[in-house]
């Protein structure tokens, strides 16, 4: 062998060795990665039984999907190769690549921020103590405006931090160590990832370190992406919306659908500050519901469905936005056929085409609804229709139709002080029915959707409009009969783009796209009954409805009348009140003093800096909504609910939109020194006004073109 066939054969064996080491090397990394990750894992499990025993139940024995691919890069770390695109999610030195994005964040924080600059100018025509709060404390916050800097930054202590991907959890060993959050949440859509993450993150440590600071920890593991903001929203009516004010939003791992559920909780976070309800709204509520209770009412009972035979009956829900001026001739044509619901003012675009509804809904509780009524339906025409309202109507309303239904609204005072009332006199309550406003359209649909109605059609439930000067039917008493504006409808919130039911977009509002919202959550909830919700408006789609023009409507023909339908729902679903249930024996005047003071004193004490103050609103808030589910005091828990947190998300929207960490303290106290004389107030309100029916009426004798 030649000196050259030596040297290559040596070349040949240091090659081979050195793979042979290789291999063996990486053999010992692997073998002590698996010794050390089983250990972290069993830790990890102990941990999570401690804090979130259903996630340690679930993962402790959860087998992953055959894609799950955990294995070691050259120099030891961890990787994880994502399943949609099939190649590793970190780099070859995970930990950098984490700590770097932390860095980013820090220096680019996204935060989803709630702007309160209009308060200070709404008028007060109700006359409600709640506007006079909210504009005193709006003139605070344009003050903080104007006189400190934006603030862009993140704080030392947020109110809540939400964070999409958890990975292999690099990143939250130092997530919080520059700053912290009162409430975190946690989404991790597919549950292999966060299985790999046992193995790799010391989530013992973690969550120890959550426990110690005091922070909320929330968890939503395999929750689908497109489901993640439901899963938030939910969670912040549970325990309140304080709990995601000021938030950060963080996505670890690149996701286009988590960018655009980012996108959408940016676009959509006013749905969290919205429809709760005030002071004057929940004494309104009671002083209705009381009145109400001592008539001879129709309580509506959703357990009494509607019979087989009858309920597949179409069911047309008019309401009147801008596209029923489209349908009015199907409508017309097919109106002996179907049940016809209108909804408020939709009832006088049908009256001028020689319709009468068979069913009027109302939602509006002041008594600018029995004026708005008794100025443009006659007499007559009233005695010919069957009303259908809530509990906290304004009483009079209640006697103006030939025969009048009530249903419980849910999350009111009122029908809480009802169900005590009824729970600790006949040991039985009437369920609510949900998802009933803010929009009369909603009102209707949880109706006749809660008796399981099967065939529901919507005209001119738009949620919206395509020409912004054309907002409701031209047939309704929003216009002259020549078409001009006489009544303009109140504006509520900015304006958003959506959907079309028929492509295109819509021009909505926060407050109509709320209503369009709460059409689909009801939907959702009542998927078990097998409703055909048949969506023949031309705004916005509505998710869980069937868009289908109204040209192309089918009908079923029957055995039986009409009015064999309406005698049933007037008769099936509907019964009289016990005579033994009286709210005014639970009112709680006393009990209501003590929790306002105990609120008060919490924040009396003056505060330093950001932290202290949010601190002290939230130790406040988390007082109240301890009442929240007290079987005996939950009506006083609703009687301050909607004011609270209207007022805090002010607040706090103060706190962190404007100055640092200190300028902004003495603007916090300012305005938070309102609310706590208001809190302080509320006690004598309550005995003063709890039977004072509301006065806020309307003269639609006068136009009001703005």
């Amino acid at each position: 062998m030649s000196k050259n066939d030596l040297r290559e054969a040596q070349k040949s064996i240091n090659e081979i060795e050195v793979t042979l080491n290789s291999i063996s090397k990486k053999q010992q990394n692997e073998d002590a990665f698996v010794e050390k990750a089983n250990v972290i894992f069993e830790n990890n499990i102990v941990a999570f039984k401690k804090y979130f025993p259903d996630i340690a139940e679930k993962f402790s024995s959860h087998q992953p999907s055959s894609k799950f691919n955990l294995f070691l890069n050259p120099n030891g770390s961890a990787n994880f190769v994502d399943y949609d695109t099939g190649v590793p999610i970190y780099s070859e030195d995970p930990h950098f690549q984490s700590s770097e994005q932390i860095k980013s964040m820090l220096e680019n924080p996204i935060l989803g921020k709630v702007d309160h600059t209009q308060l200070e100018f709404i008028k007060n025509e109700t006359n409600f103590i709640h506007i006079d709060l909210m504009a005193d404390i709006g003139s605070i916050y344009n003050e903080a405006q104007r006189d400190l800097d934006k603030s862009n930054g993140l704080a030392e202590y947020v109110p809540s931090a939400i964070i999409f991907g958890v990975g292999l959890g690099y990143y939250l060993e130092s997530f919080f160590d520059n700053f912290n959050a009162a409430y975190i949440s946690i989404f991790e859509p597919n549950e292999d990832y966060f299985f790999a993450s046992l193995f790799t993150l010391d989530w013992a440590s973690f969550l120890n370190k959550v426990d110690e600071s005091g922070s909320y920890l929330y968890f939503s593991i395999g929750v689908p992406e497109q489901e993640m903001y439901e899963a938030l929203y939910n969670r912040a009516n549970d325990i309140g919306a304080f709990s995601v004010a000021s938030a950060l939003f963080f996505q670890h791992y690149p996701s286009e659908s988590v960018n655009k559920l980012i996108a959408e909780f940016k676009d959509n976070f006013h749905q969290f500050f919205m429809g709760w309800g005030f002071f004057d709204d929940a004494l309104l509520s009671i002083a209705h519901t009381v009145n109400n209770s001592e008539k001879n009412i129709n309580l509506f009972k959703p357990s009494q469905k509607i019979v087989d035979k009858y309920n597949q009956y179409p069911i047309f829900i008019v309401a009147n936005g801008p596209s029923l001026d489209n349908d009015i001739d199907t409508i017309k044509k097919l109106k002996d056929k179907v049940i016809i619901v209108a909804c408020n003012s939709a009832t006088t675009s049908l009256l001028k085409q020689g319709i009468t509804p068979d069913f009027h809904v109302a939602l509006e509780r002041t008594k600018a609804t029995e004026d708005f009524l008794t100025a443009f339906i006659p007499e007559k025409t009233r005695q010919k229709i069957n009303l259908l309202v809530l509990n906290v109507m304004y009483p009079n309303v209640l006697d103006l139709f030939g025969w009048c239904g009530v249903a419980l609204k849910g999350n009111e005072a009122g029908t809480s002080l009802f169900h005590i009332s009824e729970f600790l006199k006949n040991n039985r309550i009437t369920t609510t029915i949900g998802y009933s406003n803010p929009l009369v359209g909603n009102t209707a649909l949880s109706f006749f959707g809660s008796m399981e109605f099967k065939n529901i059609y919507l005209f001119g439930t738009d949620n919206g409009y395509k020409d912004p000067n054309h907002h409701h039917s031209k047939g309704s008493y929003y216009y002259s009969g020549e078409g001009k504006t006489i009544h303009a409808p109140l504006k509520m919130g900015g304006e958003l783009i959506v959907p079309g039911n028929f492509g295109g977009d819509i021009i909505t509002d926060h407050f109509m796209h709320t209503g369009k919202v709460q059409m689909e959550r009801f939907l959702e909830s009542k998927l078990d009954a097998n409703i055909s919700c048949y969506n023949c408006s031309d705004g916005s789609a509505v998710k869980g409805s069937m868009p289908l023009r109204s040209q192309d409507i089918l009908l079923e023909e029957f055995n039986f009348s009409k009015n064999e339908v309406i005698k049933h729902i007037k008769e099936q679903p509907f019964s009289g009140l016990d005579e033994n249930v009286c709210l005014t024996d639970y009112l709680d005047f006393d009990e209501f003093e003590q929790l306002c003071n105990t609120m008060a004193d919490i924040l009396e004490k003056p505060t330093l800096n950001r932290k202290e103050a949010l601190k002290q609103l939230l130790e406040s808030l988390r007082y109240l909504f301890s009442f929240k589910n007290h079987p005996r005091y939950t009506h006083l828990f609703l009687l301050l609910e909607g004011e609270s947190l209207y007022v805090t998300s002010v607040l706090i929207s103060l706190l962190y939109n404007f100055g640092d960490e200190k300028t902004i303290v003495p603007y916090y106290e300012k305005a938070k020194t309102l609310w706590r004389d208001f809190i302080a107030d509320a006690p004598q309100q309550y005995r003063d006004r709890w039977d004072e029916l509301s006065d806020y009426s309307f003269d639609y004798s006068k136009p009001s073109v703005s």
